[in-house]
């Protein structure tokens, strides 16, 4: 999983990050053409006759037919070896389940992986691997999603964040991936077009993927204004992979978004930088119930740490007490954490009575 560093005192910097922020370059796919065939000669003598000779009709240069590849069939994809010839293992446990080849040309040196979060266009092929030979069981041409989006919009073979198949891939070439249990990595998305996979789920497939273009985000760049907005839509993204139990991937997002806020200087909007110290809070807070959910108790202390520095006294510190408790009591820190619980309690006692004295009495 790619990672971004993390620094002290920042809450993020206790987080097992994410890796640094790429930047995605818009590339439009051009199809070549083979070279024409020589047009005839343009002149031939009559024979037989004092005739001047008679031009030959012009003709229309012939195009030569494109190449047609089969896909490998089970018995190549045997033959792949992680490290050799452009293979690389990206399944999540590192495991060999999924295994990705890149092109061995065709790509430009300056093409980079989509940014989270960019909408991206490609071509995917999908092939049921079988004894006797592959069967195409999806193509589609053109296919717009979003990287990291949060939501199931494509086979999570493709869409997971993390070491997996979109967030690997550049434009200017064909992608392979084999998976040897398609399915594994959870549900595919509840769209017609996507259910037709079904008779797939659990066999071997190979994938063939093209990324055509991909939204231009240079993160390095953004102003304070557009930095915000993007760290709001990784938030969100980070919101939905947490319903889904994706919490790896959803500290991915919450972790992304603080660091996007961590400088708020050229934010001179005094509405907007009041929001971007409100998500980043946020999401250092969200970060730690990811790690709670994960059992990485200690980072759980850490960001714990670093949200009461900067939220000593407000609704935030509570709800950074209570996870920095609950951390403590399962690393066997039974004093601390009793302290910290009784602070909540008794936060939770002070609202309690403010909330009762204004419903009696307005």
């Amino acid at each position: 999983m790619p990672r971004v560093r993390m620094e002290k005192p920042s809450a993020l910097r206790a987080c097992q990050g994410l890796g640094e922020a790429r930047v995605a370059s818009k590339i439009s796919q051009k199809r070549r053409v083979s070279p024409a065939k020589d047009a005839p000669k343009a002149l031939k003598a009559v024979e037989g006759t004092g005739a001047a000779p008679k031009p030959v009709p012009s003709q229309a240069p012939a195009q030569e037919a494109p190449e047609v590849k089969e896909a490998p069939g089970p018995a190549d994809v045997a033959q792949w070896q992680v490290g050799k010839q452009g293979v690389s293992d990206i399944s999540p446990s590192s495991d060999q389940r999924l295994l990705l080849r890149a092109p061995e040309s065709g790509m430009s040196k300056d093409a980079t992986v989509p940014a989270d979060g960019a909408e991206v266009t490609l071509n995917l092929e999908i092939f049921e691997l079988s004894a006797a030979a592959p069967a195409q069981r999806f193509s589609a041409r053109g296919l717009r999603a979003q990287a990291g989006s949060g939501h199931v919009q494509l086979p999570e073979e493709l869409e997971k964040p993390g070491r997996l198949i979109i967030p690997c891939v550049k434009p200017g070439g064909v992608f392979l991936a084999h998976s040897k249990k398609f399915g594994e990595f959870g549900p595919l998305p509840e769209t017609g077009m996507w259910q037709s996979l079904s008779t797939c789920v659990d066999k071997e497939v190979l994938m063939k993927v093209e990324l055509l273009e991909a939204q231009d985000l240079c993160l390095a760049t953004l102003e304070g204004h557009e930095r915000l907005e993007y760290a709001k839509g990784r938030k969100d993204a980070a919101a939905g992979y947490f319903k889904r139990g994706k919490y790896e991937a959803a500290l991915e997002r919450y972790s992304l978004a603080a660091e996007m806020l961590q400088d708020r200087a050229d934010i001179k909007d005094t509405s907007l930088y009041s929001q971007a110290k409100e998500v980043r809070s946020a999401c250092e807070l969200n970060a730690a119930a990811c790690l709670l959910k994960l059992e990485k108790w200690r980072d759980v202390e850490a960001v714990c740490n670093a949200i009461l520095r900067t939220n000593p006294v407000n609704e935030k510190a509570v709800a950074a007490l209570f996870r920095r408790g609950k951390a403590l009591l399962a690393l066997g820190h039974g004093d601390r954490a009793e302290k910290d619980l009784k602070q909540v309690l008794e936060a939770m006692v002070s609202f309690l009575c403010v909330f009762f004295f204004f419903f009696k009495h307005c």
